[in-house]
């Protein structure tokens, strides 16, 4: 029943949609953020119901060609896709659904290449299973949103795609993906005058038994008896947020994004020492500038900090990390991207758990003009450089690779 309701979301908008509105890109929560009611109010048909979304693909190739340890050294070939959909019942209620088709993550198969004494050679979209990871019913108006169902909550902002091709690839382990719950956004003031502030909360619980499951290939979720931080009965978690925005005209923005996190732990259900069990908590401080040098330049930059305490339950581990990134637009279709993310993970009674990371990327590209076949087509070509520092050894790796992003809205 669950495939079927996959294939489902996936097929049954696909000659229905309409345009959609770039704010629909990121994810479901960056939308309510993003909200424009007059603009969507003008767009909405007084007839009934209206489907609209967006098909977003990303075929990607890297080439690891050289590290300290061999079994790093393999070409690796990887598929991403994305399909937004908005199903519109009134002006204010919809539905909304994004779904995954990507890697997912697979213990069993990433361990026997680890152990193999090569590594396992070569990969070529492996791995790949097609799953929801959003699904909600919405209710907005002029100055708020609500939502309940399947969601990302609002904690971060460097993890998201678009900025070169490897920035969010150490972001991504803060995500806070797949979380059952409910939540609101209350919007005041303008972005053009005093600033638009959008305050948001959620509250929830790891989506692990509902809609967790995918097709083509099947999702390790772990041991569901040994509960991660977040898995509770109730919804026992929340994030509370803050997105202040500005626009000043002419392409130059300017955004702050802070978030506070706190995932409950099921203390009947961990594996982790009665007395180390603490809620995960944490917090993400960030901003991102836009700035138009002239006609033919505009900067983009991001700063992102993250820092965790509790992490997975226990109060001896934590983490913190660092996002910078900035892109040059250069005649609206180039694009260069300098990169450096840092991750650091700590643990106060094992020290063989410390080890941080950082990764460093050089990447270019050049997005052309939209045709009837897609709204943009991307390709992006760069180098990667990513050191491990483990309390034994220290591993680098350096990669070339090739993007190519496809996006059409229906």
């Amino acid at each position: 029943m669950r495939k079927f309701f996959l294939v489902f979301l996936l097929i049954f908008p696909q000659n229905l949609f309409a345009e959609n509105s770039d704010n629909f890109f990121q994810g479901i929560w960056a939308n309510m953020v993003d909200y424009d009611y007059e603009e969507e109010y003008e767009k909405s048909s007084k007839d009934g119901p209206e489907i609209s979304g967006r098909v977003i693909t990303d075929i990607s190739f890297d080439n690891n060609y050289e590290s300290n340890d061999s079994k790093d050294k393999f070409n690796d070939a990887t598929v991403l896709g994305r399909l937004f959909s908005d199903l519109s019942f009134t002006k204010s209620f919809s539905i909304k659904t994004n779904i995954f088709l990507s890697r997912v993550d697979a213990s069993k198969e990433n361990e026997k290449r680890k152990n193999s004494p090569s590594g396992g050679g070569d990969m070529a979209f492996e791995n790949t299973g097609l799953y929801v990871r959003e699904l909600v019913l919405d209710y907005s108006k002029e100055n708020f949103s609500v939502i309940a169902g399947k969601y990302t909550a609002n904690f971060g902002t460097a993890w998201r795609w678009g900025r070169g091709i490897w920035s969010n690839s150490l972001p991504i382990k803060y995500i806070q993906k797949e979380k059952l719950g409910f939540g609101g956004v209350y919007r005041i003031g303008d972005e053009k005058r005093t600033g638009r502030y959008n305050f948001g909360f959620s509250a929830f619980t790891n989506d692990r038994k509902n809609l967790d499951n995918s097709i083509f290939n099947h999702r390790d979720v772990g041991n569901k008896y040994d509960a991660k931080a977040g898995d509770t009965r109730g919804l026992d978690s929340y994030n509370a947020s803050l997105d202040i925005n500005f626009d000043f005209g002419y392409r130059e923005k300017l955004s702050y994004h802070f978030s506070y996190l706190n995932l409950a732990v099921n203390s009947n259900q961990t594996s982790v020492k009665y007395s180390k069990i603490a809620d995960q908590k944490g917090f993400v401080l960030g901003t991102n500038y836009i700035y138009p040098i002239n006609d033919a330049l505009v900067l983009d930059s991001l700063v992102e900090y993250v820092e965790m305490k509790n992490v997975g339950g226990n109060s001896d581990s934590g983490n913190k990390a660092l996002s910078l990134s900035l892109v040059g637009e250069i005649y609206n279709n180039w694009n260069v991207t300098l990169a450096n993310s840092y991750y650091k993970n700590s643990n106060l009674s094992d020290g063989s758990l410390n080890y941080n990371e950082n990764l460093y990327e050089f990447s270019t590209g050049y997005k052309f003009d939209k045709t009837k076949y897609f709204d943009q087509l991307l390709l992006q070509i760069g180098y990667k450089k990513l050191r491990n520092n483990y309390q034994s050894y220290i591993n680098e790796q350096n990669a070339a690779g090739v993007l190519l992003r496809y996006i059409k809205s229906f």
